[in-house]
């Protein structure tokens, strides 16, 4: 099957490790050219460096506007345009409900879900005019189900990550820009791995199909939702967690 990924251009956010490395590794396969866009700038151009010419590292602060616009501008500087954007980027807390001080609560809302604005309002100024692009986001099963290990502030922040695909969606669809949104479930990440074992074990029983996924699995169908072929999927969201939650 041709996904129509050769030469397009794909900035993916997080991508130095987890799911946004998976993301970059796989459309780099599919023939694609990466920006791999990480608040690590010396993990992204080391990873990029590993997939060729076709990619590039790049430093970023996902909650800093400024920040994400030079991002956008490297990427037309180096390729001319962005195809698709993949924002990975995100923290992870599973502070209790009454321990979630002020400042933790921002962070968390400030990465996971300002991060996912502020990125993708910089590349549809790119997108618009060309009345084409591919935007794929990445939120949780959390934020469907109020958390599991996770803490009210990343809960939150993926259901707010939800509603703002949709909106995106309404706006850019009549532009020709797709808009889609990922749900993971229990992915083998060192996100998980921060996990209490007896939540990580309970939640691993719960699944039907009995085991945590890969970040691959999560990047594959991120591939599909970047490409041709999911060119009539907008305004979704895909659920990737073994069955865990059936909605």
């Amino acid at each position: 099957m041709d996904t129509g990924l050769t030469d397009k251009v794909a900035i993916v956010t997080g991508g130095a490790s987890g799911i946004g490395l998976s993301c970059a590794r796989a459309l780099a396969g599919e023939n694609a050219r990466v920006v791999l866009a990480d608040l690590d700038h010396e993990s992204a151009e080391r990873e990029a460096l590993e997939l060729g010419t076709d990619a590039i590292g790049a430093s970023v602060d996902v909650t800093d506007p400024g920040s994400v616009q030079a991002l956008v501008d490297t990427t037309v500087e180096r390729w001319g345009t962005v195809d698709a954007l993949v924002t990975c980027a995100g923290v992870f807390h599973a502070t209790p409900f009454d321990e979630i001080d002020a400042l933790e609560w921002d962070r968390v809302l400030g990465v996971n879900l300002r991060g996912t604005f502020l990125t993708t309002q910089a590349v549809l100024r790119v997108m618009l005019p060309r009345g084409q692009g591919r935007i794929v986001t990445i939120a949780s099963l959390a934020g469907q189900a109020g958390g599991l290990a996770a803490g009210a502030a990343y809960a939150a922040s993926k259901a707010g990550v939800v509603a703002l695909t949709k909106s995106i969606a309404r706006f850019a669809g009549p532009h020709g820009i797709t808009a889609n949104c990922v749900n993971p479930g229990v992915i083998d990440t060192p996100m998980i791995q921060a996990w209490p074992d007896d939540a990580r074990e309970r939640t691993i029983g719960a699944t039907p199909l009995g085991r945590v996924g890969s970040p691959e699995e999560v990047a594959a169908m991120v591939v599909v939702l970047a490409s041709d072929v999911a060119s009539f999927v907008h305004g979704a969201h895909i659920d990737i967690n073994g069955g865990l939650l059936m909605d």
